[in-house]
Order: structure tokens, then C-alpha cells, then sequence
């Protein structure tokens, strides 16, 4: 009798050791990351958001992983920042929350995990515009061809070839 009382009470033990909750936040590129720009007048528009959501989760003994929505991106802060009217946006934050609890047993029953990313940055319009050759680079005008490498050349039979 002795023997199982000692038995549950490391059994429970390892149960309740082995479970932990999880909120943490956090800056995705870590501390925060700077570079240097190319320094243009320009205004201020407004600070732009976007949200997402993403889901990782596991079926028991780990058999079907699955990852669903999405991560903030470039071009999803870019749409907003078009809508106030601006050019390019600049000090970018994406900053991540995860919410979950951990199982001593997650790969037996299975397990779902949360991530919720926030990106922020600064909608600007510039004053000047940049002249080249190439017509407007900000945001508009057609790319110019790739230079020509001969890289990459045809056989007699039509079948590409690298040099």
C-alpha cells in the first residue's frame, strides 16, 4: 500500500511539473533592428497597422501537423499605407504574442498553439521625386529588363544550356 501511495504522488508530481502555460510577447527581429536609408524629404502620413493570426496545431502522437492564417508582411502594411495615400513606409515593428499551454503529454493527445502578430510602422509621402532614367522608382513605372549575361544559352535544338 505504501508502494502505490509513493506511486501517485510522483505520478501527480510528473503531471503537474510537466504543464506549463505560455504568454509571451515579444519584438520578432528581436532587439530592435536599424539600417541605413538613403535620407528624402518627405511627410508624415500616419502610423499604419495590420493584424494576423496564425495557428500552429498537432493531432495526437504528432501524426497531422498543421499551420494555418498568416504572418504580418511588407506588402500588407504597404496596402495600408497606399490607402492614406503614401509613398513607402519606414521604422517597421512587428511585434509577436504567443498564447498556449504545454503538456507533459502534447504528443500523445495533441496540441494547438496561437501566435498573433502585430505590425506597425510609419506611413510617408515623399516630397521630391527621384528622376532616372528608369521613370519613377517609388512604387510605380515598369522595371527595366535584366542585363543581358549569356548565362544561359540555346543548343542547336532549342534546349537551354548554362555557359
Amino acid at each position: 500500500m505504501k508502494q502505490f501511495g509513493l506511486s501517485l504522488l510522483v505520478l501527480f508530481l510528473v503531471i503537474t511539473a510537466g504543464c506549463t502555460s505560455t504568454n509571451y510577447s515579444a519584438n520578432m527581429s528581436g532587439v530592435s533592428d536599424y539600417s541605413t536609408v538613403v535620407v528624402k524629404d518627405y511627410t508624415a502620413m500616419g502610423i499604419v497597422s495590420v493584424h494576423a493570426t496564425e495557428i500552429h496545431s498537432a493531432g495526437p502522437l504528432g501524426i497531422v501537423k498543421t499551420v494555418e492564417g498568416s504572418k504580418v508582411t511588407y506588402s500588407a502594411l504597404m496596402q495600408e499605407a497606399v490607402r492614406l495615400g503614401a509613398d513607402d513606409i519606414i521604422n517597421v515593428r512587428i511585434d509577436m504574442t504567443a498564447t498556449y499551454r504545454a503538456t507533459a503529454f502534447d504528443w500523445l493527445i495533441g496540441w494547438t498553439r496561437t501566435f498573433t502578430y502585430t505590425g506597425t510602422a510609419l506611413a510617408i509621402k515623399y516630397s521630391e521625386r527621384l528622376e532616372t532614367q528608369y521613370g519613377d522608382p517609388q512604387l510605380g513605372g515598369i522595371p527595366k529588363a535584366p542585363e543581358k549575361t549569356n548565362a544561359v544559352r540555346k543548343n542547336k535544338g532549342g534546349a537551354p544550356s548554362l555557359r
